[in-house]
């Protein structure tokens, strides 16, 4: 489409504009206006506009492109906002000037029709049905609460971003060297060479530094997304210049750097750093000698962050732990992690640091061992008495705030007084880890301070790859080991024994067996993945999905076979999923091997 919309823009281009009428369009400023009259059509001389129906982020237009022409042609109203991401200047072509431009260029009106025929049907043939988080290209670095950048870190960010896309480093003595020590930064011509660098790299990061000057303000508003670089021993409100920032940037336009000086086992202090910038995702960097969290910055800044999903499935989903010790032997970083369920439960302690080995042993003492999933109580809230397994849950995972994991995770889990999904990214970590996994009736809800009622996430998305897509752009490795086959249940339902007998075969366990039939638990897991079969669809090309394969007959609640589901999901992994990475023509595995630096 923008193929297309760059060879309209020059067809235009070409003919006589001198005399059209220029616009400054300031960041942050509608041009068009949904469901308003398609009075003229816009060729964007220089800046960035995002296009938005309710909210969402549709398009991006750039330099060298044309907005509003379809309506303009057709005669429609508008059907979508037009907003400029950062300052621009458009020629604005009315219904007369085009009348025209082509009285004066004969072959023009036929050649903008089959411009616009060939995008209407590349368009057509486009199926987007999850588009994600779109791609920045312009950065801005900012110092949070007003201390200096730390030294280096600038360079080794653009070194990090520079492994995928050609990177450009621009400073204020940059600007005042093209365009002389006393130039306004907000002038057109500013404006035009400031747009001028993004289209001589494919990444830009204008340094803005950490005085509230005129340069500051300009590379703020040049930014797709502005970086807050903090210091994070010691918490500062935000400066001046921050606050411009935030007025500048949505929430979703800022990311919060916390850089420490070195990486010490446990994090403190995130929360006030977040409540004050309210980013969209936040970065631990320690500048070590190894390099490794600027490294995963940097790949999420490149849009190639390798982010790992994990389903619910009970007992089964030890097996993701299997999955990940392959894709750590092959190579592989890991660079954010989240789930549902038990695959909130091991992601959890991924993030948390905990080694691979030691995760089996955790698993035995709190499913196994403790019993947590056996001690029936008297059914008002639940089936189970949670007070053991949230006890376990408290000691393995601890009260660490989600904020102050080294790996960014989220939790998902469904919000029964909204109705909608939580996605959990604050509070303690062994919290989030119990709302994903309060399997309605069978343990309580989980409630929290706020007055939320928190259940299962497998009740609303037990692949929650999704979210994963809106955090952050890059391949994905999409683990699922819910349950692939269908299942017959030869049971005789007449023979199903009411509660007198039921007794009586619990007190008197002799004689008859009842019939072999699915337990409350089972029950009750596999209705949540109901209507969830099929989501696998609608992955992105990039998205790599995995099914262990599973020990049949195995029940959700067989904890005491997780060495089992491990060991097969890692020979899975190794064997089968990983074992052509260097050279498979997958699309995901392209994706993960760039990635991670393995190759084209």
């Amino acid at each position: 489409m923008a193929h297309e919309a760059q060879g309209l823009f020059r067809l235009l281009q070409q003919q006589s504009l001198g005399d059209l009428p220029r616009e400054r369009i300031d960041r942050g400023a509608t041009l068009i206006s949904q469901g308003s009259t398609a009075d003229a059509m816009y060729l964007v001389e220089t800046g960035r506009f995002r296009v938005e129906r309710d909210g969402i982020v549709l398009a991006e237009i750039s330099a060298g492109s044309v907005i509003g022409e379809i309506a303009f042609f057709t005669g429609e109203t508008r059907t979508a906002d037009v907003i400029a991401a950062r300052d621009a200047v458009v020629i604005r072509i009315d219904a007369a000037a085009f009348d025209a431009l082509c009285a004066a260029h004969p072959g023009l009106n036929r050649a903008i029709i089959e411009q616009l025929s060939g995008r209407l049907a590349s368009t057509s043939a486009r199926v987007v049905p999850d588009p994600g988080r779109p791609p920045a290209r312009t950065f801005c670095v900012l110092s949070a609460g007003g201390a200096p950048l730390p030294s280096g870190f600038v360079p080794a960010l653009a070194r990090e971003i520079g492994h995928y896309h050609d990177v450009a480093v621009i400073t204020e003595d940059d600007f005042e060297t093209a365009l002389g020590k006393d130039a306004d930064p907000t002038s057109d011509a500013a404006i035009a060479w400031l747009n001028d660098q993004e289209r001589a790299a494919e990444v830009v990061i204008f340094v803005a530094g950490h005085e509230a000057s005129d340069w500051a303000r300009a590379a703020v508003r040049q930014a797709d997304q502005g970086l807050f670089v903090a210091q994070a021993v010691r918490f500062a409100e935000p400066s001046a210049l921050e606050r411009f920032a935030l007025d500048t940037l949505t929430e979703d336009q800022r990311r919060l750097v916390l850089i420490h000086p070195h990486r010490q086992s446990r994090v403190s202090g995130s929360a006030p750093w977040l409540d004050s910038r309210m980013p969209f995702l936040h970065h631990h960097v320690a500048l070590t000698e190894d390099g490794a969290d600027i490294a995963r910055l940097g790949r999420f800044l490149a849009g190639r962050a390798i982010g790992m999903v994990m389903s619910g499935g009970g007992a089964f989903g030890v097996a993701h732990i299997g999955i990940w010790r392959a894709m750590t032997e092959a190579g592989l970083p890991l660079d954010i992690v989240g789930g549902t369920s038990v695959g909130a439960a091991m992601a959890g302690a991924i993030a948390l640091g905990v080694p691979e080995h030691e995760i089996g042993p955790r698993v035995e003492q709190i499913f196994v061992t403790s019993g947590a999933m056996k001690r029936i109580t008297v059914p008002k809230y639940a089936f189970l008495d949670h007070t053991v397994f949230d006890a376990n849950l408290a000691d393995h995972y601890t009260a660490t705030p989600v904020e102050d994991l080294w790996l960014p995770f989220f939790a998902v889990s469904a919000d029964l007084s909204t109705m909608r999904k939580r996605v959990i990214r604050r509070g303690p970590l062994w919290e989030a880890v119990r709302a994903s996994a309060a399997i309605p009736g069978v343990l309580p809800a989980f409630y929290t301070s706020d007055g939320s009622m928190l259940v299962d996430g497998g009740c609303i998305d037990n692949m929650p790859f999704r979210d994963m897509h809106g955090l952050k752009t890059g391949p994905n490795i999409v683990i699922n080991v819910q349950r692939a086959s269908a299942t017959k249940y030869n049971v005789d339902y007449q023979s199903l024994p009411g509660r007198a007998e039921l007794l009586r075969k619990t007190l008197l366990p002799f004689g008859k067996r009842p019939p072999r039939a699915p337990g409350v638990i089972s029950t009750v897991m596999r209705s949540l993945l109901v209507g969830q079969a099929e989501t696998a669809g609608a992955m992105n090309p990039d998205d790599l999905h995995i099914r262990p394969p599973g020990l049949k007959g195995a029940g959700f609640l067989a904890w005491d076979q997780h060495k089992l589901f491990y060991e097969m999901a890692y020979k899975h992994g190794r064997d089968k999923i990983f074992a052509d990475l260097a050279t498979s023509d997958n699309p995901a595995k392209i994706a993960l091997r760039r990635a991670a630096g393995l190759g084209s």
